[in-house]
């Protein structure tokens, strides 16, 4: 939260009375508010972008003319384990590519660590160049046929978010039938969400007709395991945000690519879900999904909303996702909107990566108890 002093500093800022700390100039901005492509200057001051326009006085001035400007790009489901990182690990590898924002379920931590390995990732997850918003694990064990030495039930799912008070909600739903079999410790679980007035995720591949009706009258909000298109389109009739999964162990991102459209879009954003650290440094992060996304048809700009504005308003983000005044300053450079090579990262207001190299060192978190998890 920021102190009334440094706000009247931002709105000096932004009224011209006083210089940005740092002036991004002649920017070609991706306007994910408009749909539009503008040329603009964007002024900085600490962790804020204080105004976008006419700007001229900077202590700091980076001249971006023929360069694009979009906002933190947020991955909208992913799994840091599958990873085989820690949470800096994973920030050194995905930031370079303008990742600056995930959300992540930090399940498979959680059911060989129980709340211990939650409290571990929260722990990893402070003073790096990157927003890790936990979701709460909702299936420990994944299954009632495995047994990994851990369960998660509504008691510890009231304690994690008291652990992460950040945390937007429930994880994917992944007990389906447990939903619409009415299942006393499934619901449960659901209602502890509720009660706390957070958002859940789901997992329902396949799912359709009545049961899937009923799985959604549980509360539950989104989906990132469709495969076909028939399948993502009954659920977004039914209410349900769609994320476009495309990384390592899943690749639904041709399929699902007709599902968008300019009335369909604000319901539709782009997860990796599991990626493998191979395909992270060498194929890149949600920056890869957008190459792959262009140059299969789809327009730039709603490329950029997709992976910025939509996730960010879904899971509540205040501040991020977008380039306007008073929003966070997240901010990507790159070269242009076919192949999206991050030249420049800024996060918060500071430059964190430059082609390709994170500036700095990364503060890692060590827990004796999480080795060999």
């Amino acid at each position: 939260m920021e102190s009334t002093e440094l706000t009247e500093k931002i709105i000096d800022v932004a009224r011209g009375n006083a210089p940005a700390d740092i002036l991004l100039k002649d920017a070609l901005l991706v306007n994910v508010f408009t749909g539009e492509i503008l040329t603009a200057n964007v002024a900085v001051k600490d962790s804020v972008i204080a105004g976008v326009g006419d700007y001229s006085w900077g202590q700091e001035v980076v001249n971006l003319t023929g360069k694009y400007l979009i906002p933190g790009l947020i991955d909208a489901h992913l799994h840091i384990e599958s990873s085989l990182l820690t949470p800096a690990g994973f920030a050194a590898a995905a930031v370079v590519h303008g990742t600056t924002t995930v959300i992540a379920d930090p399940h498979e931590i959680v059911n060989v660590a129980g709340l211990d390995g939650l409290r571990y990732m929260v722990k990893a997850a402070q003073e790096l160049p990157l927003d890790i918003f936990y979701m709460l694990p909702s299936c420990v064990p994944a299954t009632q046929l495995e047994a990994a030495g851990t369960f998660i039930g509504p008691a510890e799912i009231q304690e994690g978010f008291k652990i992460c008070p950040s945390s937007p909600g429930l994880a994917e739903v992944m007990n389906f039938p447990g939903v619409y079999l009415k299942e006393p410790d499934v619901l449960a679980k659901i209602k502890t969400a509720r009660e706390n007035k957070r958002l859940i995720d789901g997992h329902a591949p396949a799912l359709s007709g009545k049961n899937l009706n009923a799985y959604l009258s549980a509360g539950i909000l989104t989906d990132h395991e469709c495969t076909a298109l028939e399948e993502a389109l009954e659920k977004l009739r039914l209410g349900m945000k769609i994320i476009i999964r495309e990384g390592s162990a899943a690749k639904n991102l041709l399929d699902l690519l007709p599902l968008v459209n300019e009335k369909t879009c604000p319901n539709l954003f782009f997860g990796c879900d599991d990626l493998h650290p191979v395909d992270l440094i060498t194929g890149g992060e949600i920056d890869n999904i957008l190459r792959r996304a262009v140059a299969a048809g789809l327009e730039s700009v709603t490329a950029v909303q997709m992976a910025t504005l939509n996730p960010a308003r879904h899971y509540h983000l205040p501040g991020l996702g977008g380039i306007a005044p008073g929003y966070k300053s997240d901010l990507v450079v790159v070269n242009n909107l076919t192949e999206f090579k991050v030249e420049m990262v800024y996060k918060a207001g500071k430059l964190v990566a430059r082609e390709g190299k994170i500036l700095g060192s990364l503060s890692e978190v060590i827990d004796k108890k999480m080795l060999n998890t």
